[in-house]
């Protein structure tokens, strides 16, 4: 297989049969691991979801990866750090400086575990900058790390030779209206529809408009993005993951190399599979593959599925929504 065109879709999710609902689009920006190889970047992972725009690690090459998937790196609003080993934030001194230098004008959160402002000081203190940028870096030290009226996010420690966390991405169930139904009730403007989408039977003209008997209100469902980079196994893992609509799972050895993975502190294929089978996932995508299995990843995803079915190894670039 050659390199893959940067505006491919790997998969939409089984949710979008709902074409009602919020979409949230998942763009893999880098699979490799600690080596690059030309069909895959350092770690990093998009997330885009309303006014969202959320990168979990930033390998190097990062800034560019962005360019070859035509996506506007000054739309970022905020940049999880899984942990800092080099492969993981080597990115970060050429992200700032591409958003200094296109006139980023938001504030850039940055997360990540213990130790991240002291690593945030000594990046920018490498380079001069001319320009300057609005930057909060942000401290982990609990599981709930932000919540917003429409999401959280969620860490967990992991076990790797360095401070290390896993997230989760949990957008929330709501209750919206039906907006084709609604315009056919000719009901105008006013208060009454925050009733209708509280499932509150309203009045309008002496006539009784009950919203879920007349199926003017659906809901959409809770939905879950975990990414677990490096790390060995540990019960977090299970425990974050657990019922996730997505689990991106690093995936660095085989199962023959478990000795191996468990002396660098990672995850062999089998042993992510694992995960997604306790967990309960729905679908588990595997990255930051070794590059041995640059040219023929077949072993590693045989492995996988004989006890995860629903497994995948996704190229740079491939797509989800969900």
């Amino acid at each position: 297989m050659g390199l893959q065109t940067p505006d491919r879709r790997f998969e939409s999710g089984y949710l979008l049969k709902n074409n009602k609902m919020e979409k949230a689009k998942i763009t893999f920006l880098g699979t490799g691991s600690a080596v690059p190889t030309a069909r895959r970047n350092h770690p990093a992972t998009l997330l885009q979801f309303t006014n969202e725009q959320i990168l979990f690690d930033c390998g190097e090459g990062t800034q560019r990866q962005f360019r070859k998937a035509r996506i506007n790196p000054c739309k970022l609003t905020r940049i999880f750090i899984t942990h800092w080993h080099a492969d993981h934030v080597l990115g970060l001194p050429g992200m700032l400086q591409t958003l200094m230098l296109n006139g980023y004008n938001k504030t850039l959160h940055i997360y990540g575990p213990k130790g991240t402002k002291k690593m945030m000081q000594l990046y920018l203190a490498l380079f001069t900058h001319k320009h300057k940028i609005s930057i909060k870096v942000n401290e982990i030290t609990k599981n709930k790390v932000l919540e917003t009226s429409d999401f959280r996010i969620i860490a967990e420690q992991m076990k790797h030779e360095t401070p290390a966390l896993a997230y989760s991405f949990e957008i929330k169930e709501k209750i919206r209206l039906n907006k084709a139904k609604l315009a056919k009730l000719k009901l105008g403007k006013g208060k009454h529809f925050q009733d209708l989408a509280k499932g509150k039977t309203i009045k309008i003209k002496n006539k009784a408009i009950n919203p879920k008997s007349l199926n003017l209100i659906y809901k959409e469902p809770e939905r879950k993005l975990t990414i677990i980079m490096d790390t060995l196994e540990n019960s977090n893992t299970i425990k974050l993951a657990k019922n996730s609509d997505v689990l991106i799972c690093e995936s660095t050895y085989s199962k023959k190399e478990e000795k191996l993975a468990k002396e660098h502190f990672h995850l062999t294929s089998n042993q992510s599979a694992q995960i997604a089978k306790k967990a309960k996932t729905k679908s588990l995508y595997l990255v930051h593959l070794s590059q041995r299995y640059d040219k023929d990843n077949k072993e590693i995803l045989k492995q996988a599925k004989k006890i995860f079915k629903n497994t995948k190894i996704p190229e740079d670039f491939n797509e989800i929504v969900f």
